[in-house]
């Protein structure tokens, strides 16, 4: 996957934005749907998006299924110290 600068915004922007919803708590599982009101991506953009994350270990995925792949996710320790840094 070919990853650019407005890629990577989006990213950190997804990131800041699952840090508040779960008020950075690792235990916290953020419904994608949730996510997706908030960033106004399509679903190939926030399934890149997500799985570009997960492999960075700064999410990880709590359940599957629904209209995004993927049901819930959670924040990790590394992502929340990740969104932290950016804010």
């Amino acid at each position: 996957m070919l990853i650019g600068g407005d890629f990577n915004d989006r990213a950190k922007r997804l990131l800041a934005i699952l840090s508040d919803m779960c008020d950075n708590d690792t235990e916290v599982k953020v419904p994608v749907e949730e996510l997706v009101k908030e960033l106004h991506s399509d679903r190939s953009e926030l399934k890149n998006l997500l799985q570009y994350l997960e492999g960075r270990e700064l999410i990880s995925i709590a359940s599957i299924g629904g209209p995004f792949l993927y049901g819930h996710i959670q924040i990790t320790d590394k992502g929340i110290h990740k969104a932290l840094k950016k804010k």
